[in-house]
C-alpha cells in the first residue's frame, strides 16, 4: 500500500481463455468517441510545461503512445498566436526513454534538458538560435580513481542558477573500474538496506566547466533551490539506504556559492520535500508533512527564515489540501502560489504569507496541474483537462485569465463528445458526506450497451492510496469502459484526499471497515437513483483499490465479478516485504505489536466467506505490493473453490503496470492491452452468468 499521488485506481483482468491476437495498427476514430483497446496503446500525455524568461515560448514534454515506443520528447510552442507546437528533440533509435525535464537558460538563449545518448544520462543544450538543430551535451565529468580519464555523471535532476553561471545537479558518483569489474565478474552481493554510493549534489560552472561535489558522500541528495542572487542554495538531503523507513530524516542546509560552505538549519522540518526562496532571499517556503495526525505524504505549506528559525505552517486550517509540491512566490513576496485540491477538482491557490489567507483562482478546467511561470511572472502555463476534455498544455496571461491551448497531443482523438462525469454525494457511516463521480453512457453509446429491463451494468472503481482521490480528469481507460456499455462509479471514501484533514485520517486503523461501507453506500445510492442492474455489478481496483477488492470478496456477494490489481492481502507479510513501511505504520502500527489490528485489516482474514469470481493482475517486479500478496489470495480462493485467476506480468513494477492498464504510455507494449482484454472478458463472462440470478446479500462479517 502506498500514497499514490497519481490517483491510480486501475482495474484488471479477463477470462480463462487466452486473449485474442492484437490488431496490427490503431483504427481511426472516424468521428466517434468509442476508443478501442488498441487505440489506448496510442494515447499520448503532456507534462512539465516551462515558460521562457522572455515570456515568448512554452517548452513541455509530450510522451509517445505505447505502440510508438512511449518515449518522451521536448515540444515548443509560442505564447502569441499562432501558437502551433512543434517537436524540437529527437531520440536515436536505440534510446528508449527520450528527453525530459526542459529548463530555460535565464536569457532564453537555450533550452536545457536531460537525455541518455550512449552510456550516460546527460544535460543537453538546444540553442534557440537554431531550435531545429542538434542539441549538444554539456561535458559534466569528474575524475574517478583508477580511470584513465574523467567520467561523465549520470544526472538525475538539475537546477540552473538565476544568473546562468551555475548548474546544481543531483547524480550518483560514477563506479570505479574496480567496482565495474566486480559486477562484470558477478562478484556483486547486495547488502539489504545499504547504499554505499548515494546520489550527491554537484556544482557545475559554465565559466570553466569545473564540477565540484557539494553534499557529503554519506548523504542522499534529494532537492536544491537557488536564492535569487545565485549565491546560496537550499539543499535537502536524507540518509542513504532504508534509514527513512523509521520515518523522515531529511536535513535542510544552506550552501554558499562558490565556496560551498554548508550551514545546516537544525530547526527545519525532517519531512521537507521541496524549498523555494522568497524574492528577497530572506525566507524559505517548504512543502513538508502536515503537523496534524494525517497519513504520511499529506503535505502542508510552511515558511521559515532562510537564516534559520522555527517553521510556520501557512495551511494549518485542516481544510486546505495540497495537490502540488512546487511553491511559487509572488513577486512582491506577499504570497505563495501552489496547487490545491478541492474535492474532485484541482487548481491554483494563493496563500498569504502573513496570515495564511487562501484565495483559489478561477479555473478554465476542473483539473489544472503542473503550474509554472517565469521570473517576472508575465504569464502562466499549466496542464488543463476535464473528464470529457483531453489534457493539453495551456497558457494564460495571469492566474484565472482566459487560457489558450498550446499543445495538440492525441490529434486524432475527438476533441469533444466524450462522456462527462457527474459529481454525486451520499452518506456513509456516521452520516459522513461522501462524494464520487458517476459516468453514465448515453443510450446505445458506442453500440455496445446491453440494457436488461432498461438497466445497465455498473462498474465500481476504487482508487489507490488510500490517500488518493478521483478527480474530474480525462481517463482514456474510463472512456474505454463506457464504450463497453457499462456505467461507472468512482467513489472517494473516507481516507481520500481533497476533503480536509479529518476526512483523510478517518480510516486510521480501520481499513476495510467504514471505508468499505462508504463504497457500498455509493452502490446503494446508484441503485436507488439510476437504472442500474443489481445482478450485473462489477468492482475493480489497483493497490489500495485492489485491497478493497479483496475486502469485497469476503464481505459481500453482491458483485458478479471482482478484479484486483497489485493488492495488499495480508498486512503481516506485506509489511515485512514492501520497500517502505512508514506509510502503513501510520494506519495500524507494527503488526508484531498489534497483531489483532493487522489481521482485522487484512482481506485474507475474510477469504473463507469469498464467493465472487476474482481476477488478480500483478507485476512480477512490484516492490510496493509484492507478488506474494496476489499469490496468497489466489491460493486461498483456489482452495475455497471460488473462481479465481492470477495473471502476472514480467518486469512490471507497481506504478508501471497500473499506468499501462489505464492507458498511460508504457515501455511494455502489450501488458496494458492484455490486461484490458482480460478485464472486459472477465466482466462480460460473469455478467452473463449472473444475469438471471438474484438474491445477492451482504455476508455476515
Amino acid at each position: 500500500m502506498r500514497n499514490a499521488a497519481l490517483v491510480l485506481a486501475a482495474a484488471l483482468a479477463l477470462a480463462s481463455a487466452a486473449p485474442a491476437a492484437a490488431p496490427p495498427a490503431a483504427p481511426r476514430f472516424q468521428g466517434t468517441t468509442c476508443p478501442s483497446n488498441e487505440q489506448l496503446r496510442h494515447y499520448e500525455t503532456v507534462s512539465s510545461p516551462r515558460l521562457s524568461p522572455d515570456g515568448r515560448w512554452v517548452a513541455y514534454v509530450q510522451r509517445e503512445g505505447t505502440a510508438e515506443g512511449a518515449r518522451s520528447h521536448i515540444w515548443l510552442a509560442a505564447t502569441a498566436p499562432p501558437a502551433q507546437a512543434r517537436q524540437v528533440t529527437q531520440s536515436p533509435a536505440a534510446e528508449k526513454a527520450g528527453e525530459s525535464d526542459p529548463q530555460w537558460m535565464p536569457d532564453t538563449s537555450a533550452l536545457l534538458f536531460l537525455a541518455k545518448r550512449g552510456e550516460h544520462r546527460q544535460i543537453f543544450r538546444l540553442r534557440m538560435a537554431m531550435p531545429s538543430g542538434d542539441a549538444e551535451p554539456l561535458a559534466i565529468t569528474v575524475p574517478v580513481a583508477g580511470a584513465q580519464a574523467p567520467v561523465a555523471l549520470d544526472i538525475n535532476s538539475f537546477f540552473i542558477s538565476p544568473d546562468g553561471r551555475w548548474i546544481a545537479l543531483v547524480a550518483r558518483p560514477p563506479q570505479t573500474p574496480a567496482a565495474e569489474k566486480k559486477i562484470k565478474d558477478k562478484d556483486d552481493p547486495d547488502v539489504v538496506g545499504q547504499d554505499r554510493r548515494p546520489a550527491r549534489l554537484w556544482l557545475y560552472s559554465f565559466q570553466d566547466g569545473q564540477v565540484k561535489a557539494v553534499t557529503a558522500a554519506d548523504r542522499q541528495a534529494r532537492f536544491a533551490a537557488w536564492a535569487p542572487d545565485s549565491r546560496r542554495l537550499a539543499v535537502i538531503t536524507a540518509p542513504p539506504g532504508d534509514a527513512d523507513d523509521l520515518g523522515p530524516q531529511n536535513r535542510l542546509a544552506i550552501v554558499t556559492v562558490p565556496d560551498l560552505r554548508v550551514t545546516p538549519l537544525p530547526q527545519a522540518l525532517a519531512s521537507a520535500e521541496t524549498a523555494a526562496f522568497s524574492p528577497d532571499g530572506a525566507t524559505l517556503a517548504l512543502v513538508a508533512q502536515s503537523e496534524r495526525d494525517v497519513p504520511p505524504g499529506v503535505g502542508a505549506l510552511w515558511v521559515m527564515p532562510a537564516s534559520g528559525g522555527a517553521p510556520r505552517d501557512l495551511t494549518d486550517s485542516g481544510e486546505f489540501n495540497l495537490a502540488g509540491r512546487e511553491a511559487i512566490w509572488a513577486n512582491d513576496g506577499s504570497a505563495i502560489y501552489i496547487g490545491a485540491q478541492r474535492g474532485t477538482t484541482a487548481g491554483l491557490a494563493r496563500v498569504a504569507v502573513t496570515h495564511g489567507a487562501i484565495r483559489y483562482w478561477p479555473q478554465s478546467a476542473p483539473v489544472e496541474t503542473n503550474f509554472a511561470t517565469n521570473p517576472r511572472q508575465t504569464g502562466w502555463t499549466y496542464v488543463a483537462q476535464a473528464s470529457d476534455r483531453l489534457p493539453q498544455v495551456v497558457y494564460a496571461a495571469s492566474p484565472g485569465a482566459a487560457a489558450a491551448v498550446l499543445s495538440a497531443a492525441n490529434a486524432d482523438w475527438p476533441a469533444g463528445g466524450w462522456v462527462a462525469a457527474a459529481t454525486i454525494q451520499w452518506r456513509g457511516p456516521g452520516d459522513l458526506p461522501i462524494e464520487g463521480l458517476l459516468y453514465w453512457p448515453e443510450a446505445e453509446h458506442c453500440g455496445a450497451a446491453t440494457p436488461v429491463g432498461g438497466k445497465l451494468p455498473l462498474i465500481v472503481e476504487v482508487h489507490g492510496g488510500p490517500t488518493g482521490a478521483f478527480l474530474q480528469s480525462f481517463s482514456p481507460f474510463n472512456q474505454w469502459l463506457l464504450a463497453q456499455g457499462w456505467a461507472l462509479l468512482e467513489p472517494n471514501p473516507r481516507g481520500s484526499t481533497g476533503y480536509g484533514a479529518a476526512f483523510v485520517a478517518a480510516n486510521k486503523n480501520d481499513l476495510g471497515d467504514r471505508d468499505f461501507d462508504d463504497v457500498m453506500a455509493g452502490v446503494d445510492w446508484a441503485l436507488a437513483h439510476e437504472p442500474v442492474d443489481a445482478r450485473r455489478l462489477g468492482l475493480l481496483g489497483y493497490s489500495y483499490g485492489g485491497e478493497m477488492a479483496g475486502f469485497v470478496e469476503g464481505k459481500t456477494d453482491r458483485f458478479a465479478a471482482v478484479i484486483s490489481g497489485a493488492p495488499v492481502i495480508d498486512q503481516y507479510s506485506e509489511y515485512g516485504t514492501e520497500d517502505g513501511s512508514w506509510y502503513d505504520r501510520w494506519f495500524f502500527g507494527q503488526p508484531w505489536l498489534r497483531p489483532q489490528d493487522a489481521w482485522r485489516q487484512s482481506p485474507l482474514a475474510y477469504a473463507a466467506h469469498a464467493k465472487s469470481p476474482l481476477l488478480l493482475l500483478q507485476g512480477q517486479a512490484d516492490t510496493t505490493d509484492p507478488l506474494g500478496q496476489s499469490q496468497e489470495m489466489y491460493r486461498a480462493l483456489h482452495q475455497m473453490g471460488v473462481p479465481v485467476e492470477l495473471v502476472t506480468y514480467p518486469r512490471e513494477n507497481h506504478g508501471t503496470l497500473a499506468g499501462g492498464i489505464l492507458g498511460a504510455p508504457s515501455r511494455e507494449p502489450w501488458h496494458g492491452f492484455d490486461a484490458r482484454q482480460r478485464i472486459a472478458a472477465w466482466f462480460r463472462e460473469h455478467f452473463k452468468a449472473r444475469g438471471q440470478e438474484s438474491g445477492a446479500k451482504e455476508l455476515q462479517r
